[in-house]
């Protein structure tokens, strides 16, 4: 049923609401977390989820259902504690979501497949009705993943994997950014090598610049980079990779930036033994931690990155071998890793805090639906994060 109207100062969250689908999840009990299944349509893959200023948690997510592949977006209403639901699009794939100014969502995805006419899709909630449209792009296919990030004007920048470039053109797997200048898309080649890109995370920072994290999974060249743009121009490096490190790295990336403007990356070794890493830049110099070792990454799987107040990083990664959901956290110079969730549910996951909560959306393959877990931090979570010395998140994290 639609959620029924109530007094709200908000009309324009009582517009969004009154398109949603009310939801009862089922509650599930995992030690200190709370986990909710919010749909069971089909597994949940590729979730995206920003907590507004108002504690309101946004999550869009792709149900894998074999057939129709709908990109559904939930708004959790922290007043009513209640999850709502509806259904945007459907034959879409690994999508992405921001929060405008106004605390209104944006989302990007693409469709379903490699097919040749596969699109780069793009919508925005304007507080009074859903603006659905493809961008307008002269590739033949767009694949894999996406990440969308507003400008301080609320201009939105996606980064994407262009699989096959304009018809009669030898470019293809190629990285590429998309903004909106005024009513136009400019469009830009980050990273042209080969195999440059189906793994990308795309944040903008206080002031303005713009941080990408990606993977080359080239058999040659394979590796974790990152490129950051001041406005003029973009320059691109190499964080860790072939022919130095003799592993694949920078599979499963994710990215926020800090208070500073600092980059801090979670992603994942592809090749054996199979670990979860961490890198972040300061001072122009890189340091790059493991975090854990897993029995198995999986494929096209995604980490997750947040920091809490302090600037400490959580990072939440599917182990693949195991089938279990996990989050790891700095505490005392150490990696924390409990385990959240099992029997293969963890897949793509996408994390979050908000107001001393973590919250985690991710794919329940056994179950073929999609969760949502939350725990509050612990007392020696935030005792460490008061004893250490960090930086809060960007002013405008809940924008990447």
């Amino acid at each position: 049923m639609k959620a029924a109207p109530r007094k709200t100062g908000n009309p324009n969250r009582l517009m969004l609401l009154a398109g949603l689908l009310f939801l009862l999840p089922a509650f599930l009990a995992a030690g200190d977390w709370h986990i909710e299944e919010l749909a069971h349509n089909g597994t949940g893959k590729f979730s995206s989820m920003k907590i507004d200023r108002d504690g309101n948690v946004h999550v869009v997510f792709v149900a894998d259902d074999g057939g129709s592949y709908p990109v559904q977006y939930g708004f959790w209403d922290h007043n009513v504690k209640r999850w709502f639901l509806m259904t945007l699009a459907s034959g879409g794939s690994f999508c992405s979501l921001a929060l405008d100014s106004q605390q209104h969502p944006h989302i990007s995805w693409v469709d379903w497949g490699t097919m040749s006419g596969a699109k780069l899709r793009y919508a925005h909630w304007t507080g009074s009705e859903w603006k659905i449209a493809p961008i307008p792009l002269a590739a033949e296919t767009v694949a894999y993943y996406t990440s969308i990030a507003l400008d301080a004007q609320d201009r939105p920048s996606i980064s994407f994997y262009e699989y096959n470039g304009p018809r009669g053109t030898d470019f293809r797997v190629r990285l590429r950014v998309v903004r909106l200048n005024g009513q136009y898309w400019d469009v830009e080649t980050i990273d042209g090598q080969n195999q440059s890109g189906k793994f990308n995370a795309l944040a903008i920072d206080s002031q303005g610049h713009r941080h990408l994290a990606y993977a080359n999974v080239n058999g040659e060249t394979a590796g974790l980079r990152y490129a950051y743009s001041d406005g003029d121009s973009w320059k691109p490096e190499v964080v860790e990779g072939l022919p130095k490190s003799q592993s694949y790295e920078g599979y499963s990336t994710c990215l926020t930036v800090d208070h500073d403007g600092n980059p801090h990356i979670s992603y994942s070794q592809y090749s054996e033994p199979f670990l979860i890493k961490y890198a972040v830049r300061k001072g122009g110099h890189w340091n790059i931690e493991t975090v854990d070792q897993v029995a198995g990454v999986g494929y096209p799987d995604r980490n997750a990155i947040a920091l809490d107040d302090a600037g400490q990083p959580y990072i939440s990664y599917f182990d693949a071998g195991q089938g279990v959901l996990k989050l790891a956290h700095r505490e005392a110079q150490k990696w924390i890793v409990e385990t959240v969730d099992s029997a293969g549910a963890g897949f793509t996951s996408s994390l979050q805090i908000d107001r001393g909560v973590v919250w985690i959306g991710y794919a329940d393959e056994s179950g073929n639906g999609f969760k949502i877990a939350r725990r509050p931090l612990k007392s020696s979570e935030h005792a460490n994060s008061s004893a250490t010395e960090g930086h809060s998140p960007a002013a405008n994290q809940g924008k990447q």
